[in-house]
């Protein structure tokens, strides 16, 4: 059996600020989005972990390195784990996309599957490059696999391991540097843990402070 550890990058810059990243607007970790991967670090010293995958951001890749370092493991990165290209929401406050593009944010929140970002990807596409990936890395289980990715990516696995609808990804949180557990055995997967952030101590985000 082979666990697969999916991890979200630590608190960044702009989580602090309720700015839209995506893609384009890369910013590193905070002070405090650093000190929570070197909790997941620590969380991670006697776990036997073979490989460690991140997106190729630098919120992640900062996060995942932060951990290599520790287990003296090279980061693989995988463009497929990417964040969602937001376009044109990218770079802005949750508060001003609420204002400009109100019906769009509306369903964003609500029915993620039918929206196309302006100028971006339409969110059914991150779900195809997503979970093609997702098929190749479910089908070798050889090795036991960190994987450092986003919230949309990790929700987008989440639910095609519980088979829930994709628009019921905003049901359940995902707090920077929590982990969840994935066992696959036989190309099977089944969900053991969710949103494990028992390593951060006092050392959690204000969710509300985030853009969705």
């Amino acid at each position: 059996m082979t666990k697969i550890y999916l991890v979200r990058h630590g608190e960044s810059v702009a989580n602090t600020q309720g700015i839209y990243q995506g893609i384009t607007y890369n910013t590193p970790l905070s002070d405090l989005g650093s000190q929570q991967a070197r909790a997941l670090a620590g969380r991670f010293q006697n776990t036997t972990i073979s490989k460690i995958i991140a997106s190729p951001l630098e919120r992640t890749h900062q996060t995942a390195s932060i951990v290599g370092s520790s287990k003296q493991i090279n980061i693989e990165i995988e463009k497929n784990i990417i964040e969602t290209n937001h376009g044109l929401w990218e770079g802005e406050h949750k508060n001003t996309i609420a204002q400009n593009w109100p019906d769009l944010y509306k369903k964003w929140q609500k029915f993620p599957s039918g929206v196309q970002f302006p100028d971006g990807e339409h969110f059914l596409d991150t779900q195809k490059r997503v979970l093609n990936w997702w098929k190749k890395v479910v089908s070798d289980n050889s090795h036991n696999l960190l994987v450092v990715s986003h919230d949309n990516i990790i929700r987008i696995i989440i639910a095609k391991v519980l088979n829930m609808k994709l628009n019921r990804i905003w049901k359940f949180h995902l707090h920077p540097t929590a982990v969840t557990v994935i066992d696959v055995e036989a190309g099977n997967a089944g969900l053991v843990d969710l949103n494990n952030a028992s390593h951060l101590g006092n050392l959690q985000t204000n969710l509300a402070l985030h853009a969705l």
